[in-house]
């Protein structure tokens, strides 16, 4: 009689027609489930991102067409500046620096009405695959527990593939790339959960210290009379201050837990962002809390309170505009982490979808167990190059 192979899950004699093995099969069905809601779901993320930034730009080309007048209408004679050309002409809106909005470009563009609908189709589409697609991993390590090594036969056999090599080879191979690019994605993962919380800290010590500029502008710009009017006594000047002080400290803390993000991917900014950073910790962000000082923490002369308030908020400006071009190169550089991350989980499923087919393709040449459930044909993948 025929000697028998046991696998580990399941065996039998040479003589006997394949039978399936039901935990495979269900854990084979499930991962291809999961491996097309993934597909889907990096298709839906890659097109949310294009409908963002269309969406952006119609309501762009929006708004200046609500502002631009009608064509085709005359002015009334009462709008006429007579007498006065110089200032009607001073009166016209400066020219927009931002992109043109009304070239052939923009011509196909679809209404804003249009994105924001296909915009929550994406987002419900995502939402949908996102349960299925997060189980794609758990069914991938299954598979490979039930069958990597789980055949000796199939591994070991001397067979060629068709193109020089053995299937032992080929799947060493493609063993070898799934763990390259696995590597790869998970690397991807932390520097883009690194840089997403770089970029909310950086945003909120932008919104933080940009409410301590509204505080003190109210109290140290040339309007301030208007908001003295308002604001009242002395005691509310002080309220306001210190309440500003308390912003400014927010948006040092904030700072500083984006430079703490941002340090173990430091390689990743530029000449240009390091100056930044670096001017931005050594002057800090708390303007604020010495102007509150200057006017209520120590004896200072009346006469030079004045200039001083003036050169700190002028100081606290080109601190504000150092910071506000931070704040857009980690909105920037976390985008493009996040497709960075992206590319990288494709390419890492696509190494997957090789080696599994790698592993069907063995399970048809035993011709001793089969994925498939009886009545059921076989699944057969086409083990493309990745």
């Amino acid at each position: 009689m025929e000697s028998t192979v046991d696998s580990g899950y399941a065996s039998s004699s040479g003589w006997l027609s394949p039978h399936p093995d039901y935990a495979l099969s269900r854990t084979y069905e499930n991962w291809k489930i999961a491996d097309a809601a993934s597909q889907r779901l990096v298709a839906d993320l890659r097109a949310l991102e294009v409908c963002r930034t269309q969406l952006q730009a119609a309501k762009r080309r929006r708004n200046l067409e609500q502002k631009s007048p009608k064509p085709g209408r005359k002015p009334s004679l009462l709008q006429l500046p007579f007498g006065k050309r110089k200032s009607a002409k001073a009166s016209e809106p400066p020219l927009s620096t931002s992109p043109r909005l009304d070239g052939p470009s923009t011509e196909t563009l679809p209404s804003v009405d249009e994105l924001e609908a296909q915009l929550e189709q994406l987002n419900d589409r995502i939402t949908a695959a996102q349960p299925a697609a997060e189980r794609l991993d758990a069914y991938f390590e299954e598979l490979r527990r039930l069958l990597d090594d789980g055949r000796p036969v199939s591994w070991r056999s001397s067979i060629s593939s068709g193109h020089g090599h053995s299937s032992a080879d080929e799947y060493t191979r493609a063993r070898k790339t799934v763990g390259a690019r696995d590597q790869a994605y998970v690397d991807g993962k932390v520097t883009t959960k690194a840089l997403q919380h770089a970029c909310n800290a950086i945003q909120s010590a932008h919104h933080h210290y940009m409410k301590a500029m509204e505080l003190l502008d109210a109290v140290c710009s040339p309007k301030k009379s208007r908001w003295e009017a308002v604001m009242g006594d002395e005691q509310s000047r002080q309220t306001t201050y210190r309440e500003a002080a308390e912003w400014a400290k927010k948006a040092q803390i904030c700072f500083n837990e984006c430079v703490r993000a941002l340090q173990p991917h430091w390689d990743l900014l530029k000449r240009d962002e390091l100056q930044d950073c670096e001017d931005l910790q050594n002057t800090g962000l708390l303007q604020a809390v010495q102007l509150y000082k200057l006017m209520y923490g120590g004896k200072i002369l009346a006469m030079g309170i004045t200039q001083q308030v003036q050169i700190m908020v002028q100081k606290q400006d080109a601190v504000f505009a150092r910071l506000t071009n931070f704040a857009v190169w980690v909105q920037d550089c976390t985008k493009f982490c996040e497709t960075v991350e992206l590319d990288a989980r494709e390419s890492r499923d696509a190494a997957r979808r090789h080696l599994v087919a790698l592993w069907v393709k063995a399970d048809e040449d035993t011709e001793r167990y089969s994925l498939a459930a009886p009545s059921e044909n076989s699944h057969v993948f086409t083990a493309t190059s990745v």
